[in-house]
């Protein structure tokens, strides 16, 4: 059985929700193969994701789900910390699948324990690493793939908060713009 169930690929971090004013962020994904499929909020993933430099250079991998800290969370945390300007974008390959609701499951938990064979492990770790350095001689894809959804991320909306900040913004400097004119007139 595969530890794989879902998976990202080179999502950006500029489309993700990231919450603000007490409200949560959201990780949105739909399904590759299906266009009009539900959306899914990975922000409680758990499992291994990597982060990209402009030109999807791998800059740092980490692991979600150790403690309280889901992917989001994760994330989020890279906004602010000594990697903030090094990363663009992001994949991550989750544990938790999808249920037929659109949720993610409960049943996979970091201290739960799997049995999967050490040839099961061994395309695993395989495929994520072809995913995510895309070496040019690897003719196959990963193998889990056949069992693992995909989900390509969902944008983010614009989100209106920012946009009244900005014309609050603006208003104000036309305001300066305005008294600074009448000075130089006067």
């Amino acid at each position: 059985m595969p530890i794989i169930k879902n998976y990202g690929l080179r999502w950006t971090r500029d489309s993700v929700n990231w919450g603000e004013r007490g409200r949560a962020g959201t990780l949105d994904g739909k399904l590759a193969t299906i266009k009009s499929s539900e959306i899914v909020d990975f922000r409680e993933q758990i499992g291994i994701y990597v982060l990209y430099e402009p030109g999807f250079i791998p800059v740092y991998t980490g692991q979600a789900g150790v403690g309280t800290a889901r992917l989001f969370a994760r994330l989020k945390n890279h906004q602010n910390d000594h990697l903030r300007d090094r990363w663009n974008c992001f994949s991550w390959f989750g544990f938790r699948a999808v249920t037929e609701s659109g949720e993610l499951s409960e049943r996979q938990n970091p201290e739960a324990m799997t049995s999967i064979s050490y040839a099961d492990a061994l395309s695993e770790i395989e495929g994520i690493l072809i995913e995510v350095l895309e070496p040019r001689l690897n003719k196959q894809g990963a193998r889990w793939q056949q069992n693992a959804k995909e989900f390509v991320q969902e944008p983010a909306e614009a989100p209106w908060d920012k946009v009244d900040h900005l014309i609050d913004q603006v208003t104000e400097l036309q305001q300066t713009i305005e008294n600074l004119s009448k000075k130089i007139k006067a």
